[in-house]
């Protein structure tokens, strides 16, 4: 299905003009609920963990409330001595009496003669109580058994007993019951007027079922505006993976009934794994009895160090994940909206800038179809468009006058096209190869030209370097010879100014020699390639410092090869300050470094790598750079890289560039240990030096 208008300029310029803003508010509300969403998961889970922290804070704190009371109730008992003197029953009585008007769900005395048997039927006390009469009072969890409970504190078996419901997503459990008690556990020495710990205190606060911690917590961290206002904060205290107290509301039963706590309920698989499991903290959203809560799940230990059970702080994620939608929802109506009215805006004003152009259109069809009296006519608006109109218009008047001087005219020219078209095809077909050939001869010319030149050039500069050269090995004799003795202090500084200096004339006659057809390629040398590397960094330190390039240095020890120092120096110097200019001025690092190598038929050489940190070079840059006369530089002359290549492949080696860029650039220059000699090479670089004049 088509619309006429999708064919019109003022349908494309509708589309052209909305497109942009469509795509605009689309990647906004992408990124929008992009960032809402990280952000909104981001401070959910700082809040669990907050809410986590709160609740850990107030398990300890209920601890050492505890411990106070035993403590203080350990100094009163001191003051009166006497009361541990007088009849078991009455101190009992007693015990019983702040038991009950303290909060504990059990407080007893502990005979000091007797903890080795009172040990041997509670299994929980395993342990502390040497902990206690080495002088430390100790309080946190503990973990008491129906078999102890019934023993020494029967009334807590039935307060402790929590019944276990099936539970969706938790691991399939056999277990319908969970007999044991967690208790928040208390042990203080209280020693006689003379010192010595004569009883322990023993006191704990039973946790199963005990809704006033967990709802003490929930409106601590959940309060009026914590949550939406459908939120649900809840708290949690597991033994294992069974909830003994929470304020998670219960399943729905099969006769339709809702219990008003989760107790029983068990924990899902995913968490137990990782904290009962791995014993690593839960901060993530979890599957809670019966829908998603976002939440935060800590391991618990007992007095002796055991994993007894988690401490829960969560709240529902659904109303955030709504508050989320609608968030979302109203963005969309707003972008809509936006969009609506630009709509509706740009397609009035190409109403009114196209009724020009349609009245054109017009009458332009009108002529096509025969009507040669159509016109424009006068156009309301004052700009391009209304000169354009009154030049269509004469146009069409000057067209119509013409027309029949053309008609009359265009029978004779169409005899003479006859008579010429003949000799016109073959004359075209010889102007365009002649063309072509022009084309290539100016080229020739062109680089002809320019060889000639840079030739005259390299021939003169060749001549004035070798006078200078022959004066400073002169003078450098006879300061050697006038200094004697004196001059033994700088030797080495005579010794490389020496040896520069030959290095400058090997080159300026390597050069020369190149121009010579049939002359024999220099004699080739065994050369440390590591030593050779070395010297030449030191032949360009002074010019990498300028520019606060540091020359990152790591030789590999790497066989000797057949080559001309001088050229093979020649050509890392030029990679180097080709490696410096990449930098573009600016302070960086360039890595020099070698390597063993071997060649594709297998036969050994050196690698030596030279990386900079530059701009790197685009693949159409990469593909010419070996091109003689191609630079990117300004005032290069685009000869050095193709000469290097040059002499590198003079012995059979090469060099091979990998460069991306942004991402600097890193030649490698290819050596073998036994240097065969390229005679294709030979006569490309003699041919290269020909052209620059100097043969």
């Amino acid at each position: 299905m088509t619309f006429p208008w999708a064919y019109s300029i003022k349908g494309k310029l509708l589309a052209l003009t909305l497109f942009p803003i469509l795509l605009t508010l689309g990647v906004l509300a992408l990124l929008t609920a992009y960032w809402t969403s990280n952000y909104t998961d981001r401070q959910l889970y700082m809040k669990v963990a907050a809410d986590l922290a709160v609740a850990q804070g107030t398990l300890d704190m209920m601890q050492d409330r505890q411990l106070e009371r035993l403590v203080q109730l350990s100094n009163a008992w001191q003051v009166h001595d006497d009361i541990f003197h007088q009849d078991p029953e009455r101190l009992e009585e007693l015990v019983a009496r702040i038991r009950d008007n303290h909060g504990f769900d059990f407080l007893r005395l502990l005979p000091v003669d007797e903890l080795e048997k009172i040990e041997a039927t509670q299994p929980s006390l395993a342990g502390l109580t040497r902990r206690v009469l080495a002088g430390d009072s100790l309080t946190g969890l503990s973990i008491m058994s129906a078999d102890e409970m019934e023993l020494w504190h029967p009334g807590l078996v039935d307060k402790a007993r929590v019944d276990i419901l099936v539970t969706p997503r938790a691991r399939p459990t056999d277990k319908t019951v969970e007999n044991r008690a967690m208790l928040v556990r208390s042990l203080h020495p209280i020693t006689n007027a003379e010192g010595e710990i004569t009883f322990l205190l023993d006191g704990g606060l039973l946790l199963n079922h005990n809704l006033e911690f967990v709802d003490t917590i929930r409106e601590l961290v959940y309060g009026p505006g914590a949550l939406p206002a459908e939120g649900l904060g809840t708290v949690t205290l597991f033994l294992d993976d069974v909830r003994i107290t929470t304020n998670v509301p219960g399943l729905i039963s099969e006769v339709g009934a809702s219990a008003q706590r989760a107790i029983g309920t068990r924990i899902s698989a995913e968490v137990s794994d990782r904290v009962l499991g791995e014993e690593l903290i839960w901060l993530d959203r979890a599957f809670v009895v019966y829908d998603w809560f976002i939440s935060a799940y800590e391991p618990l230990y007992d007095l002796r160090g055991d994993l007894v059970g988690v401490l829960y702080a969560g709240f529902s994620e659904g109303p955030f994940f709504t508050q989320y939608l609608k968030t979302l929802a109203e963005l969309g109506v707003a972008l809509l909206s936006v969009l609506a009215v630009s709509a509706f805006f740009v397609w009035q004003g190409s109403n009114r800038l196209f009724a020009p152009v349609k009245r054109i259109h017009d009458s332009v069809m009108a002529v096509r179809l025969g009507q040669k009296d159509a016109r424009i006519g006068e156009i309301e608006s004052k700009d391009e468009m209304r000169d354009l109109a009154h030049q269509f218009d004469a146009m069409l008047d000057e067209l119509d006058s013409r027309q029949q001087t053309i008609k009359a005219a265009a029978e004779q020219l169409e005899r003479k096209v006859e008579q010429r078209t003949l000799s016109l095809q073959q004359k075209t077909q010889d102007l365009e190869k002649h063309i072509e050939l022009l084309k290539a001869t100016r080229e020739q010319l062109f680089t002809k030209e320019k060889l000639a030149v840079l030739g005259e050039l390299t021939a003169g500069i060749a001549h004035e370097i070798n006078n200078p050269a022959a004066v400073i090995l002169g003078h450098m004799d006879l300061l050697q010879a006038e200094l004697g003795e004196a001059a033994l202090p700088v030797q080495q500084e005579i010794d490389t100014v020496v040896e520069q200096v030959y290095r400058i004339r090997a080159i300026i006659n390597n050069l020369l020699q190149y121009t010579r057809p049939g002359q024999h390629l220099d004699q080739l040398d065994t050369l440390d390639i590591n030593a050779v590397t070395r010297d030449t960094l030191a032949l360009v330190r002074h010019a990498l410092d300028k520019q606060d390039v540091e020359v990152i240095q790591t030789y590999q020890e790497v066989v000797s090869v057949q080559g001309n120092r001088q050229q093979i120096q020649q050509v890392l110097v030029n990679l180097l300050i080709n490696a410096g200019n990449a930098l573009e001025g600016e302070p960086g690092k360039i890595y020099l470094s070698t390597h063993p190598w071997q060649s594709s038929e297998a036969k050994p050489g050196v690698e030596i790598r030279i990386r900079d940190e530059g701009k790197g070079m685009a693949p159409e840059i990469k593909a010419q750079i070996f091109e003689p006369f191609f630079t990117t530089r300004e005032g290069g002359n685009g000869l050095g890289l193709s000469i290097s290549r040059s002499l590198i492949r003079r012995y059979g080696g090469d060099i091979e560039v990998d460069s991306e860029l942004g991402k600097g650039s890193c030649f490698s220059v290819y050596l073998l240990q036994e240097a065969q000699i390229n005679d294709e090479d030979e006569a490309i670089m003699r041919q290269l030096l020909s052209g620059l004049g100097v043969v």
